[in-house]
Formats: C-alpha cells, sequence, structure tokens
C-alpha cells in the first residue's frame, strides 16, 4: 500500500533520517513514535508530498487516498459545522452523526467555524476526514483536545473503520488501545514492532538487553584474543597462531551501542512564599453570546494545592482559569490575589502565541527584562536546546519543541502559582515524565487542567469537577475521584433497579441441609471413581511435564540463536524471530499453569482416597 524505501533526510546540521525503510500495510493501526524533533511530523510531509527525501523514495499504490488532519489547522471562515463537515457525496444523516459522536450538539450545527475554539475546530476537520472515508488516515496528535466520551468514541469509530491508520500520538494510552503497530523514530531508522504500545516497549527493551548483552559478550572474546596476540606476538613457533588470530579481530564486525538522546531536564525555581490564601473567586458570572457558562460562582485556592480542573470539553475548564490567571475578566463578581502571589499562565494553546520569527533564545529573552544570556542559555539547554539551535525560528520546530519553548519561558521569572491549561499536549512521553517530576517537586501552588490519567494521578492533590456552571470540590488526589464517582454510579444504578422492579427473585445458593438429600454412592464406588480420575490426572500431568519439557527447550535454543551478533544487522529477521520466541513463552506459561492445576486436582483425589482407605 506505501512502501518507505532507504530514506534519508537533514536540516542543515540536524540528521531525521538515514536509509529508513518501512511498509505500511493494508488495514493495519500504525502508532508513530520518537522524541520531539525526531522527524515524526517531516516524515507526514514526504508522505502527502509536501517535502522530498534527500535520497531514497516513497512508493504509493496508484490512486491512493490518503486523509490527512496536522496537528495546526488553517482557519475556516464563513461556514458552519455542518457545511465545514458535510461533503456532497454523504448524505446529510451521517455528517450529523459523526459530529454529535465527537461532541456536537444539534445547536452546534449553524455555528459558524471561526467562533469556535481550537479543540472543536479540529472536532469539524476530523468529521470532515472521517466522512471522506480514505485509504490511509494520518492523524497528528487527533486525541489533544478530546475529552473521555467523545474519545471513546472515535477509538470505537477508528476500531470499526477498517481503514487503514498512521498516527502520531503522546497519549500511550490512546494507541495501546487503537494500533496494531509501533514505528519507532529512534537513530535516524524506522524500527517496525507488531502489536500496542506497550508490547512495543516490552519488545524493545528485551532486544536493547540481548544486544547489550551480545556487546559485552563480544568485547570480551575480542579482548581475549587480542591478549592472545599481545602475549605470543614475537615468538616464532606462535607466528602462524598470532596471525590467525589477527585475521579474526580484522573480520569482526563490533556490535554499536546508541545512546538514546538526553532527555529534558529542569525544575522550577523556587520562589518566594505566597500568603494562605491565593486566589479568590466571589459570586462570578460569565457567559458568551447566549451561552451561560457560570452564574455565580464562589472559588477560593489556599496555597501548596495542586488542583487539577476536570469535566466535558465546553464545560467551563479553561474559562474557570483564564478568570483565575487574570486574563479574562468575569462579567460579574470579583477576583482577589493573595499577599505575595506571583503568577505564570500556560494557556492551551501557548505554543501559537510565540512569535514564529523569533529564535529560541529571543523567545526566551521576551519573557525578561534583566535576565543574562547565559542564564537563558542555560535554560534552554535544559530543554535541549543547544548550540546553533538556540538560534532556530521558532517556525522551524516541531509541536513539542515549540510547547518546551513555552514551557522553558516560564522558568525565566520565578512565580509561586502556576496555571497551565493542557501543558503536556504535543510533549513525547519522558518529556511529560519530566514535567511530572518537576511539578511534583514544585514547592508552590498549581492550578491544571489535564485529559492525561497518569499526570492527572501524579500531580492532583484537590480535583474541582466542572459541570452545569458548578465547581464540585473533591478533597483528595485523582484516584480518590475516580472512587467516589464509581460510588456514585454504582449507588444510581442499584436506586435504578430497584424502581424498575429489577430485583427479582433468586434462587438461594445450596445449603449445608439441602446438600445432605443429595443421593450418594456407597464408599466402594466412590473409591473406584476416584481411582480412575487418578489414573486419568496422572497421565495428564505426566503429558503436560513432556510438553513443558519441550516448549523449554525451544525457547532456549531460540535464545542462544537470539544472541548471535549477526543477527543484530538484520532487524526485521530478529524481530521476526523474537516475536516467535514471545508466542513460544506465553504458551509455556499457559501449559506451566495447567501443570500447576492439574498437580493441584491430583493432590486432591491422592488425599480423599488416603481418606476413604
Amino acid at each position: 500500500m506505501l512502501q518507505i524505501e532507504s530514506v534519508s533526510k537533514q536540516y542543515s546540521t540536524k540528521v531525521l533520517l538515514t536509509e529508513a525503510s518501512a511498509h505500511l500495510r493494508p488495514s493495519s493501526r500504525v502508532g508513530l513514535v520518537g522524541p520531539n524533533g525526531a522527524g515524526k511530523t517531516t516524515l507526514f510531509r514526504m508522505i502527502l508530498g509536501e517535502e522530498s527525501p534527500d535520497k531514497g523514495s516513497i512508493r504509493k499504490r496508484p490512486r491512493l487516498r490518503i486523509g490527512y488532519l496536522p496537528q495546526e489547522l488553517e482557519t475556516i471562515t464563513g461556514k458552519t459545522v455542518l457545511d465545514a463537515a458535510h461533503r456532497d457525496e454523504y448524505p446529510e444523516y451521517e455528517a450529523k452523526r459523526i459530529l454529535m459522536g465527537l461532541g456536537f450538539t444539534e445547536a452546534d450545527f449553524g455555528r459558524l467555524v471561526e467562533k469556535l475554539s481550537g479543540g472543536y475546530r479540529m472536532r469539524v476537520a476530523l468529521a470532515h476526514l472521517l466522512l471522506s472515508n480514505p485509504d490511509v488516515l494520518m492523524l497528528d496528535e487527533p486525541t489533544n483536545h478530546l475529552d473521555k466520551p467523545t474519545q471513546r468514541w472515535f477509538e470505537q469509530f477508528l476500531l470499526g473503520s477498517g481503514m487503514t491508520l498512521l498516527i502520531i500520538s503522546h497519549d500511550t494510552a490512546f494507541l495501546d488501545r487503537v494500533v496494531t503497530h509501533i514505528w519507532e523514530l529512534r537513530h535516524h531508522k524506522i524500527e517496525e514492532y507488531r502489536g500496542n504500545y506497550s508490547a512495543f516497549r516490552k519488545l524493545r527493551a528485551e532486544r536493547d538487553a540481548q544486544l547489550q548483552a551480545a556487546a559485552a559478550r563480544q568485547t570480551k572474546e575480542v579482548a581475549r584474543v587480542q591478549k592472545f596476540v599481545d602475549r605470543f606476538r614475537y615468538q616464532a613457533n606462535k607466528a602462524s597462531q598470532v596471525q590467525s588470530r589477527i585475521k579474526q579481530l580484522e573480520k569482526i564486525k563490533m556490535i554499536e551501542i546508541q545512546r538514546d538522546p538526553k532527555r529534558v531536564k529542569f525544575r522550577f525555581p523556587v520562589p518566594a512564599a505566597s500568603g494562605r490564601q491565593v486566589l479568590e473567586l466571589s459570586g462570578v458570572a460569565k457567559r458568551y453570546g447566549e451561552k451561560v457558562v457560570y452564574e455565580h460562582l464562589d472559588f477560593s485556592v489556599e496555597r501548596g494545592q495542586r488542583i487539577a480542573l476536570v469535566g466535558e470539553n465546553g464545560a467551563g475548564k479553561s474559562t474557570l482559569l483564564k478568570m483565575l490567571a487574570g486574563v479574562l475578566p468575569p462579567d460579574k463578581g470579583s477576583r482577589a490575589v493573595g499577599h505575595g502571589v506571583t503568577l505564570h499562565y500556560f494557556a492551551q494553546h501557548q505554543a501559537e502565541t510565540l512569535n514564529p520569527e523569533h529564535t529560541i533564545l529571543e523567545s526566551l529573552e521576551e519573557a525578561t527584562k534583566h535576565a543574562e544570556m547565559n542564564f537563558l542559555r542555560g535554560i534552554a539547554g535544559a530543554f535541549l536546546f543547544s548550540g546553533e539551535d538556540q538560534k532556530k525560528p521558532i517556525k522551524a520546530l516541531s509541536g513539542g519543541e515549540r510547547n518546551r519553548v513555552a514551557l522553558a519561558r516560564m522558568l525565566v521569572e520565578p512565580a509561586n502559582t502556576l496555571l497551565l491549561d493542557e501543558p503536556t499536549n504535543h510533549l513525547d512521553p519522558s518529556s511529560v515524565d519530566v514535567l511530572t517530576d518537576a511539578m511534583t517537586e514544585f514547592p508552590g501552588t498549581i492550578i491544571f487542567i489535564s485529559h492525561d490519567p497518569t499526570f492527572l494521578a501524579r500531580i492532583a492533590t484537590r480535583v474541582v469537577e466542572i459541570e452545569d456552571g458548578r465547581a464540585r470540590n473533591f478533597m483528595g488526589d485523582y484516584e480518590y475521584y475516580l472512587w467516589k464517582k464509581a460510588q456514585e454510579l454504582d449507588s444510581i444504578k442499584e436506586t435504578s433497579e430497584e424502581l424498575e422492579g429489577n430485583g427479582k427473585h433468586k434462587s438461594p445458593a445450596p445449603t449445608r441441609a439441602m446438600a445432605q438429600q443429595t443421593p450418594t454412592k456407597g464408599a466402594g464406588g466412590e473409591r473406584r471413581d476416584l481411582a480412575k480420575t487418578q489414573q486419568r490426572l496422572e497421565k495428564q500431568v505426566a503429558r503436560a511435564e513432556a510438553d513443558i519439557a519441550e516448549s523449554e527447550k525451544k525457547v532456549k535454543a531460540r535464545e542462544a540463536e537470539l544472541a548471535d551478533p549477526k543477527l543484530y544487522e538484520d532487524f526485521g529477521r530478529w524481530n521476526e524471530l523474537h516475536q516467535e520466541q514471545e508466542a513460544w513463552k506465553r504458551e509455556l506459561e499457559r501449559l506451566t499453569s495447567r501443570w500447576e492445576s492439574l498437580s493441584a486436582e491430583l493432590e486432591e483425589v491422592k488425599q480423599k482416597l488416603t481418606a476413604l482407605r
């Protein structure tokens, strides 16, 4: 369907791909992963024909129809939601069905697209793509602006569509549920793995461990041979043996262990402490045209709290954060800022506010009036922008790199209160981990919005659910919030069943008295039955032991085969053999589990027979 053949690509001195190859097969769902700046979006552009490889080629099936959802959308003006999503060749009903699945209501169909938030504009573009039913659907960070109900619908749509998918996403849980293969951009190559994201992580770790073990064995063997050469080099009676070993050393192709790129490493500056009361909204009201978001909201924040704002898209989370930050005035009510409070506000599309013509250093310089250039270079370096890269214009950066610049700007001046709207969007998993660590160590106050459950679980100490213009407090972490919501759902379900009369009479569990009424065989008949069962189980246990021995032998032989250094030159073959080995291991686990079950059953039968004798 689509073949990437020995593609190389670089910009100036930055190498993205070198002799990279991959094959996109029909009906496969591929997740394209790798660190920010590795070249994921560039690969997409080459597939679309917007850029050309420096070397190599990308071959496509004739008349292949490709649909593409980029990270950044062009502005659509003068069209309603339904008109922008609708395609002439499809009936209007299907367009409405998809739009409603993506979180729109009937009332939204007539709204102008340019009046929507960035997240909802993305959904309109996504609906248009889904209606086009392309042969290959390419998605660049499609879940960044989807709430949980919409994302669940979207995932089910993709799984049921049968479309071939190529997806860039840092949402690892989404990749686990949707993809069948992973392409990893690593060391300027495309490494293909079968399975979802979790399977890929496991396979890569095992392959790396085996590669390192093979390299260590090879180094040890080279040292042993070299020692022989050095010891007997000048002894005439050993000349032929020395020469033989020298030739042996010359033929060895050393296994190279390539290091992964450095991780972002930073800490938020330790600011001066604020007073106990940080922020307070009193009697706040806010509306957009006819849409009322809040009528009379009271909201307070105390020092040291890490507050997660949760709720469905459009509920008013970003509006509340903007009012707390002071960048959006309420229509009614008041906002109070506590003693000694200093604020940093990170908007959902903060990276879009950066001047695209400015360099990374110039962008950092904008955030301060008195910082020295060496200090700014140090901050840029902490976010993996070093040397000449610091002079790159913002417009040349990937989405994840721009987000890193936007986060770096928050480190230029210390603040004791952080207000963050989707800070992990476009960040690769390792960068998200670093941001999470920095936030857990931050001694100040944090109010944030995120759709990332792991991020929420690690950061939040208080959860506020926004729904129908109300802010409901859960004074605990995210797991506590989920537990309370589950309890409420169970309670509602039980009440509903009682009201509907679903509590039908169930047969009671058998009591001891009832069991005693069951006819029994005589002692002799029971012994005969137990003896036959014992014989049957003994045969099954013996067969299981033989199967386990045979399976262990296969796995051990394959381990030796995979350890052969020559095999690492053909990653495709290595991966194929490794996948087969993993299947054998799973079968071995199943056989062992069955043996344990049969052995336990056999022991029980033996004990019963002993008791009857």
